[in-house]
Formats: C-alpha cells, structure tokens, sequence
C-alpha cells in the first residue's frame, strides 16, 4: 500500500468528454440512471462526465467497468489523445501544479506526453512502431527529450529491456515479429525510459494468453514496488485491479459509482453494479 502524501500526484475534476454537438442536457440524459450513454436530444454520446479522482505518489488508482464505461476515455483524455469537453486535471510536476494540463499549449502537450506521463495501450501497435527495433522504440522517446549521445541510449535501452524480461539479443529485432507477451514488455520498457510522474496502463493483458497475462502483472507489480511507480491501472479484469491497485474507482456508463480502497470495494460492495461485477467474476 503506499504511504499517502497530503497533496495529490494529479487531481482530476469534472472531467467531461461528449462526442458529438453536444447540448445543455446532455449529462442530464444520461448515465447509470438512464442507462444510455446517448442523449436522447442531440444523439450525443456522453463517453464520461463529471469524473473526479485523485493519484498520490507511489500509488496504484485502479479504474474498472464494463466497455463503454468510459475508463479508457479518461485515460485518453488525461494522455492528451482526445481533448476533454470539460474539466481540469492538475499534475504536481506540470506548472508546479497551478495549471490544468489540459490548458497546456503545443509545447508543453509534447512535455507531458515525452516525459511527464507515459501510456502502455491495450494494442502494442498504438505504443510501438513495429518496423522499428525494440531498443529503437526505446531510443525515439528519449530523443523525445534531447538525448542525443548513441552509447547512453543504447545502454538505457540494454537496462530497460533487461528489467522487462526481454531477452537483450532481442534489442536489435523489430517488435513486429515479438509474441504479444514480449510486445507488451517492450511497451513497458519504452513508457518507463524518461521515468514518468504518472504511467497510464489501459489495459495490458487483454488479449494475451492466461499464462502470459500472469507474468506481465508479476513484471508490472514487481517494477511498482521497485520505483514507487505511481500509475492509472484500467481494467475491466477484476483480477488485474486486485492485483495491482491501492484504491478502485468503479465506472458505469461514464460516470463514477464507487470508490474506495481496493479490498473494500471488492469485498464489501456497497453499488449494486460493483456487486454484479464482482459476482460475476466470482
């Protein structure tokens, strides 16, 4: 469990993204009580709405729901993948904290998304450029942030790869012709290169065989533990987010129906969603 600092790592509030004209009752329309993601006004589809978490140091958040919950939208918003409609999102390491990053301009986007913060995809191919070699992938994100000396991109390619389990005589073969297993490793190794305030994990096992999902959450929690790692773990695996995550927020139809620490919201669900949830993984 990790020890809890007074001030958040980031601070996420109202976060909002409508896909669509959108209207003034679009939020109103929807949701768990409505049980549609549509606004039955405009055809809007509200992908989540009024999100509020909060991600301190060394934690694991873990984010759960079913597809179209809206937990991976969060994580694309929050990456700078897709522009939010509303809200602010103020990360201690971004403008010492005083401003939302998503009022980040050009520059400071390219910041954020180079050093700041780092996304493993549920699809290696949206982390990876395939046709690129494994140590290559991890040498353009640091070139991302001026390094420039060939040796010591090497040798920090050499000690990621290493420390996600990818064999080193690999460094120099394209992902493309990796397993699944091994992609999603080198994703890891590439997010974890410029040492990231906060990694997004959106997520990494499905669609991976049960043997192979079990030795990257092992790589996963055991990298958590060793850096103090604070990440965003999004899953719709009830295992994945036991495994992983100090506290649990649990998503319906883009918004929010329980929080809590991650053994309480599992073992005593209070939502009659989280009980389906947990039931149905039982």
């Amino acid at each position: 469990m990790a020890v809890i600092d007074e001030q958040p790592l980031l601070s996420v509030r109202g976060l909002t993204r409508i896909h669509g004209r959108g209207c003034p009752r679009c939020v109103e329309l929807t949701g768990p009580i409505a049980n549609t993601n549509a606004c039955s006004e405009c055809d809007s589809i509200v992908a989540c709405a009024d999100v509020d978490l909060d991600v301190y140091e060394g934690e694991v958040l873990g984010v759960v729901g079913e597809s179209g919950s809206g937990k991976s939208t969060v994580l694309q918003c929050l990456f700078q993948d897709i522009a939010p409609t509303s809200g602010s999102a103020m990360l201690r390491t971004f403008a010492d904290g005083e401003r939302s990053i998503f009022d980040a301009n050009s520059r400071e986007r390219r910041e954020l998304r180079n050093r700041l913060l780092a996304m493993v995809y549920q699809n290696p191919r949206d982390g990876l450029n395939l046709m690129v070699t494994a140590g290559g992938n991890i040498a353009e994100r640091l070139l991302a942030v001026d390094w420039r000396n060939v040796g010591q991109m090497r040798d920090k390619a050499s000690f990621f790869l290493t420390r996600t389990e990818v064999p080193i005589d690999r460094m120099d073969h394209m992902p493309a012709y990796f397993s699944g297993g091994m992609q999603q490793r080198v994703q890891i190794a590439k997010a974890l290169a410029n040492n990231p305030s906060l990694v997004l994990l959106d997520e990494l096992t499905t669609g991976l065989d049960i043997s192979v999902q079990a030795g990257v959450l092992d790589l996963v929690r055991d990298i958590q533990r060793s850096y103090g790692l604070s990440a965003i773990v999004v899953s719709h695996d009830l295992s994945v987010i036991r495994l992983l995550a100090d506290r649990t927020i649990v998503m319906k139809m883009g918004r929010i129906v329980e929080a809590g620490i991650t053994d309480q919201v599992l073992e005593d669900p209070q939502h009659p969603y989280t009980q389906l949830l947990v039931s149905s993984a039982a």
